[in-house]
C-alpha cells in the first residue's frame, strides 16, 4: 500500500472526528476503517486485508506522533484496531462470495456491526453506573473521561443528588474539562490541586476513574496520578471504580509501572515553571510519564457496557471477546 493510501486513511479518520463536537476516536476509527474497504483498489481478498490493517497501524501510530488525540494515548485505538482486525478475520471465515465486491460488501457489514457496539456502549455504561450512584455521596474523580462526564450527566439528570471533588490532573490539567463538564449541569463540584489528593479522598465515599486500556489482568492504563489515586483509595478503604468501554479490552499484561509501552513512559510536554525560580527550562531533566498502571488488586468494580466486573473476571471476558 502506498503512502498515500495510507495518509488518506488518516484523513478520513480525521474528517470523521471534525463531524464531532465531543469526539469518540474509536468509533471514527472503525468508520474510517470501514470507508478504506471501499476504498480500496486491491483485487485479492489478502490485498484487501493488507490494506486494513497496515490502514489501521497507520491511522494508531500518526494519531500519536501527530499530536491529534491530544492529551489522550493511542492505547484504546490499538485494542479498537486489534478487535476490529478479529472481527474481520471473523467475517472471512463465513465469506461465501464470489467476488471482491460482494467480500468488501460482507465485511462493511461485519465493521458495522462492531460500529453499532461501540456507538453504544456509553449508553449502557451509563445504565450500570447507577448502581454506584446514590443521593447524599461524594465523588472524587481523577483525570477527564467522556464516559464518566456522560454517567454522572445522567444521573443527575435522573433526579440523583451528588457531589464531587475534581482533580487537575496535571501535567495536561484535564480535571479543568471535567469541572466545566458537570458544572454546567449543576452537579456541586470541588476542584483540588492533585497534591491535595490524599486529603480529598478521605473526604469522599468513592473514586472514580476511566481508563486507556483495560489490560488482561483486570489492571488499567490511565493518566498518570490514577495508581496513586488507588493506592489512597486503598489504604483509606474507599471504592475505587472504573467505567471503561469494551473495546479498552487490551492483549497486555504490565505486572508493573517498568512494562508499559514506551510511548506512555515519558514525555517533554511539560509546562515546567523552572524560570520563576532562575533555572532554564532545557537544564530541568523531567521524568514525566503520561500514564501509569494501577494493579487489579487496587480496583474494586469495573463497569462497562457489558457488565460490571471485578478485576478477576476480566481475562475472562477477554477470551469472550476474541472467541466469539
Amino acid at each position: 500500500m502506498s503512502n498515500t493510501f495510507e495518509e488518506r486513511a488518516f484523513e478520513i479518520f480525521k474528517n470523521h472526528c471534525s463531524n464531532e463536537e465531543d469526539n469518540d476516536y474509536a468509533s471514527n476509527l472503525i468508520k474510517a476503517l470501514i470507508d478504506i474497504i471501499s476504498e480500496s483498489k486491491e483485487q485479492t481478498m489478502q490485498g484487501l486485508t493488507r490494506n486494513i490493517k497496515q490502514s489501521a497501524e497507520y491511522i494508531v501510530e500518526k494519531s500519536q506522533t501527530s499530536g491529534f488525540l491530544g492529551s489522550r494515548t493511542n492505547l484504546f485505538l490499538k485494542s479498537t484496531a486489534s478487535i476490529f482486525q478479529h472481527y474481520i478475520n471473523k467475517g472471512l471465515q463465513y465469506y461465501g462470495g464470489d467476488n471482491m465486491e460482494e467480500l468488501k460488501q460482507n465485511l462493511k457489514k461485519v465493521g458495522k456491526e462492531l460500529l453499532d457496539i461501540a456507538s453504544q456502549s456509553k449508553d449502557k455504561i451509563r445504565i450500570n453506573a447507577l448502581e454506584f450512584l446514590q443521593n447524599g455521596i461524594t465523588i472524587l474523580i481523577f483525570g477527564h473521561s467522556t464516559v464518566v462526564a456522560d454517567s454522572l450527566i445522567f444521573g443527575a439528570n435522573k433526579g440523583i443528588k451528588f457531589s464531587c471533588i475534581v482533580c487537575e490532573t496535571r501535567p495536561k490539567c484535564e480535571g479543568y474539562l471535567m469541572y466545566k463538564k458537570l458544572t454546567n449541569h449543576n452537579i456541586p463540584c470541588k476542584f483540588i490541586c492533585d497534591s491535595a489528593l490524599g486529603t480529598a479522598v478521605e473526604e469522599a465515599d468513592l473514586v472514580l476513574v476511566g481508563a486507556e486500556a483495560v489490560v488482561e489482568n483486570g489492571g488499567i492504563i490511565n493518566r498518570i496520578g490514577t495508581y496513586t489515586a488507588a493506592l489512597c483509595a486503598k489504604s483509606l478503604k474507599k471504592q475505587f471504580y472504573v467505567l471503561a468501554e469494551s473495546f479498552k479490552f487490551a492483549r497486555m499484561f504490565p505486572l508493573s509501572q517498568k512494562d508499559l509501552p514506551d510511548s506512555v513512559k515519558n514525555s517533554q510536554d511539560f509546562d515546567v515553571v523552572g524560570d520563576t525560580f532562575g533555572l532554564k527550562k532545557e537544564n530541568i531533566n523531567v521524568l514525566n510519564p503520561v500514564c501509569d498502571y494501577t494493579p487489579p488488586n487496587l480496583i474494586t468494580l469495573l463497569f462497562t457496557d457489558v457488565g460490571i466486573f471485578t478485576p478477576s473476571a476480566v481475562s475472562d471476558e477477554l477470551i469472550q471477546i476474541f472467541n466469539n
